[in-house]
C-alpha cells in the first residue's frame, strides 16, 4: 500500500513539473466553431510571438443560426524589424552626444554627377513703385549661371568631387534723373556692363538622410574655387565716349548648404545657396586711352548671397 502511495506522488509531482516547463515554453489559444463542440489547441514553443484577432466564416447549415461570422485569437509568429544598417553612426563631440540620425543618403562607391543653375532678371519698369522718387529711370539687369559637377563617394554621405562654371552678367542704364531741388540734380545714361566668367572648383559634400526611404536629405558643400574673365564697363555712345576692360583672377572659398529630394529612383532635385564666401581677387584695367592699372583685394561674406541661389538636377549611379 505504501509502495503504491509513494508511486502515485512521483507520477503525481513528475505530470505537475511536466505541466509547468510546458507553460513556460508554450502559448495555447483556442479556436472554436459556431456550435462550440470542436476545439483546436496552438502551441508556439520558443518563438516570439504576438497575439491578434481573425474572424471567421461560419460554416453551420443550419438556417436557425443567426451568426454568420465567429471572433477569437490566435498566436502569430512576429516578425522581428531589421536591424537598422542604413543608419551612419555619429561620433559624439566631447561629451556631447545629440544623437542625430543620419541614414544612408549616398553609398559609398557611388558617382554622382549633374547641374546647377540660376538666373536672375531686373527690370525698372517692373518696379516703378519703389523707384518713385527717381525721375526717368530706364534700367535692366540680368545674371545667369551654369555648374556642371561630378563627384565619387569616398564613404557613405561623402562625396569628393570637381565642378565647372560659367557666369554671365549684363546690366544695361539707358537713363536717370534725380531731382532734389532747383539747383541740385544730376543725371547719367548709357552705362553698360558685361562680365563673363569661367570657373574651377574642388568640393567636398556631405550629406545628412532624413529618412530610411532615402528620399529627403541635407548636404553642406565646402569648395575651393578658381575663377577667371573678363568684364568690360563703357559710358557714352559717340560723344565722350569711355571704356575700360578689366581682366579677373580669383581665389575663392565657399560654404553651400542646401536640400535635395529624390524625385525618381536615381535623380534628384536639389536647392543650395552661398553663405559664408572667402576671395582674394587681382584685377588688371586697361581704357580706351591706353592707360593701364591693377588692383589686389580680398574679402569675406558672412550672408546669404541672393546672387548664389542654385537649382540643380543631380544622378545617382
Amino acid at each position: 500500500m505504501k509502495k503504491r502511495i509513494t508511486t502515485f506522488i512521483y507520477l503525481a509531482i513528475c505530470m505537475l513539473y511536466t505541466s509547468a516547463v510546458f507553460a513556460q515554453e508554450a502559448y495555447v489559444d483556442t479556436l472554436r466553431t459556431v456550435d462550440g463542440r470542436d476545439s483546436v489547441y496552438i502551441h508556439a514553443m520558443h518563438v516570439k510571438v504576438i497575439r491578434d484577432t481573425i474572424w471567421m466564416q461560419s460554416q453551420v447549415e443550419n438556417p436557425s443560426m443567426n451568426a454568420k461570422v465567429i471572433r477569437d485569437t490566435v498566436w502569430m509568429q512576429a516578425q522581428e524589424e531589421a536591424p537598422p544598417t542604413d543608419i551612419i553612426k555619429t561620433k559624439a563631440i566631447g561629451r556631447y552626444d545629440r544623437r542625430i540620425l543620419n541614414y544612408r543618403y549616398i553609398p559609398k562607391g557611388n558617382w554622382i554627377g549633374g547641374i546647377t543653375f540660376s538666373y536672375m532678371n531686373f527690370d525698372s519698369n517692373d518696379n516703378q513703385l519703389l523707384f518713385s522718387l527717381l525721375k526717368d529711370f530706364d534700367f535692366n539687369g540680368r545674371t545667369l549661371s551654369v555648374k556642371p559637377f561630378v563627384g565619387f563617394a569616398v564613404a557613405n554621405n561623402i562625396v569628393l568631387g570637381v565642378k565647372f562654371g560659367y557666369n554671365h552678367t549684363l546690366g544695361s542704364l539707358d537713363n536717370l534723373s534725380l531731382e532734389i531741388d532747383d539747383d541740385l540734380d544730376f543725371s547719367l545714361h548709357d552705362i553698360r556692363y558685361v562680365q563673363d566668367l569661367y570657373s574651377f572648383a574642388l568640393f567636398h559634400r556631405s550629406y545628412v538622410g532624413l529618412d530610411r526611404a532615402r528620399r529627403f536629405g541635407l548636404f553642406n558643400e565646402v569648395s575651393l574655387g578658381y575663377n577667371t574673365g573678363t568684364t568690360r564697363f563703357s559710358r557714352n555712345k559717340e560723344v565722350d565716349f569711355k571704356a575700360t576692360d578689366t581682366r579677373i583672377h580669383e581665389l575663392h572659398v565657399g560654404i553651400n548648404p542646401g536640400v535635395c529630394v529624390f524625385i525618381m529612383e536615381n535623380v534628384s532635385a536639389e536647392l543650395s545657396f552661398g553663405v559664408v564666401g572667402f576671395k582674394y581677387r587681382y584685377e588688371k584695367q586697361t581704357n580706351n586711352l591706353g592707360e593701364v592699372g591693377h588692383s589686389r583685394n580680398s574679402g569675406a561674406d558672412f550672408k546669404i548671397n541672393l546672387l548664389n541661389i542654385n537649382i540643380g538636377i543631380t544622378l545617382c549611379f
